[in-house]
């Protein structure tokens, strides 16, 4: 008796580690799918979609119409009749204007909200403090774009409005 309550015992402790091992197999093979698995968003889609990729990589492609002058540090790459700004830390090369890329980046979400059109209006006063007419010109101008953002804030029911960007992360060019 005491045999085969150790025989069932032993044949438990089986299967119980052989299903534990299958279980880790299965989900080691989905994250690695995971890991592989790149979204791919066209330009023209990016703002629709941008929303759905917050923080995460994704790849986008097309041609890049230029790099900006006055640091290197952006592209804007283009699809047809849309485009598309990637953001770098370092300075891209300018050979890079014209050529088909892959550039795979994050997605980087900035909340226009209450907080953000306070600090964008400290802002304009500090910078423009000087009473000078071009100063109270750009405070009227600034003034007035920030109540247009609060009334269609307002009007939609919303507290705030994305903008999405991509911050780079590398490419490959294609052909």
């Amino acid at each position: 008796m005491i045999k085969k309550i150790l025989f069932v015992s032993f044949i438990a402790i089986i299967f119980t580690a052989c299903n534990d091992d299958e279980s880790n197999v299965q989900n080691a093979d989905t994250t690695i799918i995971e890991d592989f698995l790149m979204p791919e968003v066209a330009v023209a889609d990016f703002e629709s979609k941008a929303g759905e990729f917050v923080g995460k990589e994704i790849e986008v492609s097309g041609i890049v119409d230029h790099v900006c002058k006055h640091g290197g540090k952006k592209i804007l790459l283009v699809d047809g009749d849309f485009s598309l700004h990637v953001f770098n830390d370092e300075r891209y090369d300018e050979d890079l204007s014209g050529s088909k890329v892959a550039v795979i980046g994050v997605v980087e979400e900035e909340k226009i909200d209450d907080d953000y059109l306070n600090k964008w209006w400290e802002h304009a006063q500090g910078s423009h403090s000087e009473g000078t007419d071009a100063d109270k010109e750009y405070l009227a101008q600034v003034e007035a774009e920030i109540q247009q953002i609060r009334d269609s804030l307002q009007e939609a029911g919303v507290d705030h409005f994305s903008e999405y960007s991509l911050k780079y992360v590398s490419h490959k060019e294609k052909k």
